[in-house]
């Protein structure tokens, strides 16, 4: 059997991710964020990457940061992974925040281990 080549055309990108949140009432946690989809071809801008960042509609004080990866999206449902990165969006150390996300969420699409290890070296993490 010959093999096929076929050519697919972008059609936008997702940006999904793991929010370190600030809860009412005091306490901190994370959760997966619901994917944001933008249907266009140039890459986001990092003003759409950071509006992207949510709390996946469970309402919270505030979001303090994010591990995110932009994933392209091709017609017929292929996707390219992107690389994870690291967002502090509160302005409190990139360790506090690195630190809340590292506990993880078991359903999150990205970890705080995808990302680059002279971060986490620097932050303790690893």
């Amino acid at each position: 059997m010959a093999n096929k080549e076929m050519t697919v055309k972008l059609v936008g990108y997702q940006i999904v991710g793991l929010t370190a949140l600030a809860l009412w009432g005091g306490g901190e946690g994370t959760i997966p964020m619901a994917p944001v989809k933008l249907v266009q071809t140039t890459y986001p801008t990092q003003e759409q990457i950071r509006e992207s960042i949510n709390d996946n509609g469970f309402g919270v004080e505030c979001m303090e940061g994010a591990v995110i990866r932009i994933d392209a999206l091709y017609e017929h449902g292929a996707k390219d992974y992107g690389e994870a990165q690291f967002i502090n969006l509160a302005g409190y150390s990139d360790k506090h925040v690195l630190q809340l996300l590292s506990t993880g969420h078991c359903e999150a699409p990205v970890s705080v281990n995808e990302l680059d290890e002279d971060l986490l070296v620097a932050n303790d993490l690893i």
